[in-house]
């Protein structure tokens, strides 16, 4: 392999191990669950909304890796290298109060490659969710006034190695050379038959299956405190329960489409000059149980005059007890229709079911979460040379995403809704293979009737750099 792409992959590893220590959110939604959600997605399609299940990559530069759904990778012809980052800026409204935070942080790491004819491979390295919150309130008490402090902090990562395979790609070819070649002294086929047969072997080519084997790491820390200020009389409390997790869970995903590339036109058919192409997808993630190591600690104690806390008595003291935590199920539907090379335009439809999730000292209770999305993909050519090329081969992008959210609170779920749109640079003199994806989203979590009010602007950054590595000379 050349030096500079050694270096990159070098290079590539040390920002994942930096990663593993940043904080990704100061939501104080983050403290229900596993923390807040990280986006499956990379930045060409956070544009789109983030529909991404029907989403199938080009065959032609630059290829664009699609996690999101892992029968994607089936169509990596090329290596395709891509990272990213996020910076976001949240105004958090109360009934009597606001604050702002802003956080950047790395998203995304992963290598795409094309395994054999009908498959591809990807693996990579992403935060999978993140808890980060600080939070406090006064209550009145027969014993006086008390305060109420929340703390979390830490998240989860994913490092996975994702395949992809097209097993019956060569269909249609098939059933057109027994079909349309029969000897006449065979038995013939009724047209409708042959049509009916050569559309359904038509979409059983582009029948692609995938899965992801992902493993999950990391540690979530709550805490919790209850003070008497100023008060010597009453014993204060600190509550800290923290959660170690390591284990595998994996997802999987198919999808198929199919092109019209000819309309009848009486008893002729008439070529289109740009096909149609419409894709469907599934997509289902494993609601496994995952192996974790549970802390908890709580004791009583007085604060000096100087700020110093005395322990009076330990109430709980349990370290690395083995527990379990119950993902939520997650199942999503998407279809997709591209008008030649111009137009690209998916919608998704998806549940988790965090209605059965579970895991050490959680005791509140979540709804399941439905999440729509519809984006959009437009380049105005492709293939443009010569001058001014380089505005017609940026690819353009928007839409919109909707979830009904996991949480309740003040008696409403914490919905969450945006809007997106992004912009694909190509990069080099003369080349489509590195694309610069730039990606931004405007939207709000959470509303004025259940307490808290987050709204949000996040920018994503994506770099994608395409080539044909590992290849086999003939000649040196």
């Amino acid at each position: 392999m050349p030096a500079n792409r050694s270096t990159i992959i070098a290079g590539l590893c040390l920002t994942v191990h930096l990663a593993c220590a940043q904080t990704n959110t100061s939501s104080p939604y983050s403290r229900y669950g596993i923390g807040e959600r990280a986006q499956s997605t990379f930045a060409h399609n956070m544009g789109m909304g983030g529909a991404h299940i029907a989403l199938k990559p080009d065959s032609t530069m630059p290829l664009f890796v699609n996690p999101g759904n892992p029968a994607s990778y089936a169509l990596i012809r090329l290596a395709s290298l891509e990272v990213g980052g996020r910076y976001q800026y949240t105004d958090y409204k109360t009934p009597g109060s606001g604050l702002y935070k802003w956080t950047t942080n790395f998203t995304y790491a992963t290598l795409g490659f094309p395994v054999g004819r009908r498959g591809g491979a990807c693996i990579g390295m992403m935060p999978y969710s993140s808890v980060g919150y600080n939070t406090e309130g006064v209550l009145s008490a027969p014993s006086g006034e008390l305060r109420q402090i929340f703390g979390g902090s830490g998240g989860t990562n994913k490092a996975f190695f994702g395949y992809g395979i097209m097993p019956f790609s060569r269909s249609a070819l098939k059933f057109r050379y027994r079909n349309f070649s029969r000897p006449d002294s065979l038995p013939q086929r009724s047209h409708r038959s042959l049509m009916t047969g050569y559309f359904l072997s038509k979409m059983l080519s582009e029948l692609s299956a995938g899965f992801n084997a992902e493993y999950l790491f990391g540690n979530m820390l709550h805490s919790s405190r209850i003070v008497y200020p100023g008060s010597q009389l009453y014993n204060n409390t600190y509550l800290e329960r923290s959660v170690t997790l390591g284990d595998f869970t994996g997802n999987f995903g198919v999808q198929t489409a199919i092109t019209i590339d000819s309309v009848r036109n009486g008893a002729r058919r008439r070529a289109l000059s740009e096909k149609s192409r419409f894709t469907f997808g599934f997509f289902m993630g494993l609601g496994n149980e995952l192996k974790a190591l549970a802390n908890s600690v709580a004791y009583n104690y007085v604060t000096t005059g100087t700020g110093q806390e005395l322990v009076r008595d330990t109430v709980t003291f349990e370290i690395e007890q083995p527990s379990v935590i119950r993902l939520p199920l997650e199942q999503g539907i998407g279809i997709g229709y591209k008008k030649g090379e111009r137009w690209n335009v998916v919608a998704d439809l998806a549940v988790t079911r965090w209605s059965g999730f579970s895991a050490p000292f959680d005791a509140v209770r979540l709804t399941d979460n439905y999440r729509a999305g519809i984006g959009a993909a437009f380049v105005p050519e492709k293939f443009a040379a010569g001058r001014g090329a380089f505005w017609r081969r940026n690819h353009y992008r928007f839409g919109a995403s909707y979830e009904t959210g996991y949480a309740r609170v003040g008696g409403k779920d914490a919905r969450t809704y945006y809007i997106s749109a992004g912009i694909g640079l190509p990069v080099g003199i003369g080349r489509i293979s590195s694309m610069v994806n730039l990606s931004l989203q405007a939207g709000q979590t959470g509303s004025a009737t259940n307490g808290l009010r987050e709204n949000f602007f996040r920018v994503h950054m994506g770099f994608t750099f395409c080539d044909r590595w590992f290849q086999k000379f003939r000649y040196d």
